[in-house]
């Protein structure tokens, strides 16, 4: 989601257009699915405690919370809220494109490598329709595009309240949605705490920011040393029990996503802060070594749209390598760097959102 903003921002406001940069990668490499990999020490196959998934879940409900919400308070909200609609319709439309066609070559042209299951038999168009009209299916590859639309529509009721200091009912009321979703297994719901949450937490991100900049140095420090050290430390014993599975075997049963347990939640936050936190002491690096993140840190709706380009082509193409570590590694470098020459196309963001 594009901020809108080419203001001067603070570290920690890079911090996070390069944090995003990363999840939109980690995704396109855990979307390839092609195992073992170089990579997937650093994605952990989207098989962890966390994924990707619920970062950028995360960081774009933190940014709608912040960008539309504490930095537009002043604005009317009619016209804000008529935008965020808007763009959640114009979502919803992607989503059902990229849907169709994702599943038209599934059908069609029979991928080597395989594509995501669909739960309609082959050919069985008016199945697919019924199911996407009723919000129960959208392709795994673009199934963000499906949730992101959702929480914008709702996104102006939760601006309002915020605005009016009921920053309590948002979060009581995110908690009770979850719990029916979860109660009558209702995906978009039980997602749905993760992004308000972290609208909420967007909202008051200045003042929460200079509260913790008021903070003694040494405290300071220890605080961000302590989400990193908690990230890293969960990030490992997690990955030690995924790997010592199969891809795709293994579901740990304290932290899942389908359905998105209690504990996931907390956990995602702490993960998200500890990433937050490395990625600001690492600023020198990534400005000199990782610049290209900030494409897809930037624009990363269009990433995470034209990332699928890539994905087909190879599924198409080559048959399953499961155990060439060095093909699947070439592969995956390949997925990241196609995505990132097609979002140089001149005049590509009049085609595909930012």
């Amino acid at each position: 989601m594009s901020t809108g903003s080419h203001q001067s921002r603070s570290s920690r406001i890079f911090a996070l257009d390069y944090l995003r940069g990363f999840f939109i990668s980690v995704i396109i490499v855990d979307h390839l699915w092609r195992w073992p990999n170089l990579f997937q020490f650093a994605t952990g196959r989207g098989e962890l405690w966390v994924s990707a998934a619920e970062g950028f879940i995360i960081i774009s409900g933190l940014l709608v919370g912040y960008v539309h919400g504490y930095k537009k308070r002043t604005q009317p909200l009619a016209p804000l809220s008529w935008k965020l609609i808007k763009r959640g319709i114009m979502l919803y439309v992607w989503m059902w494109i990229t849907t169709l066609a994702l599943v038209a070559i599934t059908w069609n042209l029979a991928p080597k490598g395989g594509m995501a299951y669909i739960p309609v038999p082959v050919g069985d168009w008016k199945a697919l329709f019924d199911l996407m009209l009723a919000f129960n299916y959208a392709h795994s590859l673009t199934y963000f595009l499906y949730l992101y639309a959702i929480y914008l529509v709702v996104s102006p009721g939760v601006i309002l309240l915020l605005r009016r200091g009921f920053w309590w009912i948002v979060l009581a009321a995110s908690g009770a949605a979850y719990w029916y979703g979860l109660t009558h297994e209702i995906e978009w719901l039980q997602w749905q705490v993760l992004f308000f949450g972290a609208t909420t937490f967007g909202y008051h991100f200045d003042a929460l920011l200079a509260r913790f900049r008021a903070l003694a140095p040494a405290l300071r420090t220890t605080i961000r040393v302590g989400f990193i050290a908690s990230m890293l430390g969960a990030f490992i014993y997690s990955m030690s029990i995924a790997f010592a599975h199969d891809p795709g075997t293994y579901t740990d049963p304290l932290f899942t996503r389908r359905p998105l347990s209690p504990l996931t939640i907390p956990m995602a936050f702490c993960w998200f802060l500890g990433l937050l936190s490395l990625f600001s002491y690492l600023m020198p690096l990534l400005k000199r070594y990782a610049s290209w993140l900030l494409i897809f840190g930037e624009r990363s709706l269009t990433a995470y749209i034209l990332h699928t380009v890539p994905l087909v082509c190879i599924q198409l193409l080559f048959a399953p390598t499961t155990g060439q570590f060095w093909i699947n590694t070439a592969l995956a470098a390949l997925s990241v760097a196609t995505t990132w020459a097609l979002m140089k196309i001149p005049y590509i963001n009049h085609l595909v959102p930012r």
